[in-house]
């Protein structure tokens, strides 16, 4: 994924985005190219970048293309129009915000009734869900014998929002504005936490080097 610096997130700013339980696009190369799941994965720290477990249908062939794969995260996003970006010295072209991880990664499969129990357990608690837990014996040896566990031990996090953190302080009130008037008022937050903040330092920067420049 090509990542200029600005749009960057750190290694850590992509794990969060991960935890608990995130839905995603897993992709692996099979014998007939590339094959693409989504499915819902739970992030866990450990050594080295941690990785994330779930499981497939036991029908899906992915399961059995060990190797490199990928999983694909895609956050908030939404349509930034022109009007929003405007200022007087320029015209603007409309675009469209959104956060992404990529998760890189060896995939693993266990076929092993206990370690896919445990990773459905898992996931579920992630999302405050109890209910494999109460299920009836012979229920969970039906799913079980249905799915396989897998897990993608990562090698690399590479996380990208482009949320306007490249303008001005001024546009990025004007998508803000735009934003929540559109109902979006997730993206728009999370622009005022971490978009607007960080134009408002460069702007400060800029402004005291000019200042300096001029007494110098």
């Amino acid at each position: 994924m090509y990542v200029p610096e600005h749009f960057a997130l750190s290694t850590e700013q992509a794990a969060e985005l991960l935890s608990p339980v995130a839905g995603g696009d897993l992709v692996s190369n099979g014998p007939n190219g590339l094959d693409s799941t989504f499915v819902p994965m739970l992030y866990q720290a450990g050594e080295g970048l941690g990785s994330m477990i779930g499981h497939l249908s036991r029908v899906n062939p992915q399961w059995r293309q060990p190797g490199e794969a990928l999983f694909i995260v895609n956050g908030l996003d939404d349509y930034v129009d022109a009007e929003w970006l405007s200022r007087p010295e320029a015209v603007s072209v409309p675009t469209w915000n959104y956060v992404t991880v990529h998760v890189h990664g060896e995939l693993i499969a266990h076929d092993d009734p206990q370690w896919t129990l445990a990773a459905v357990q898992s996931i579920s608690h992630g999302r405050g869900d109890d209910t494999v837990d109460t299920m009836p014996a012979d229920a969970v040896e039906k799913l079980l014998r249905s799915i396989v566990g897998v897990e993608l031990r990562i090698t690399k996090l590479v996380g990208k929002a482009k949320m306007s953190q490249n303008k001005s302080p001024e546009v990025i009130e004007q998508v803000i504005a735009g934003l929540m008037e559109a109902g979006n008022v997730e993206a728009a937050e999370w622009m005022r936490q971490n978009s607007l903040p960080r134009a408002q330092a460069k702007a400060a920067m800029l402004a005291d080097l000019r200042h300096q420049a001029g007494t110098d």
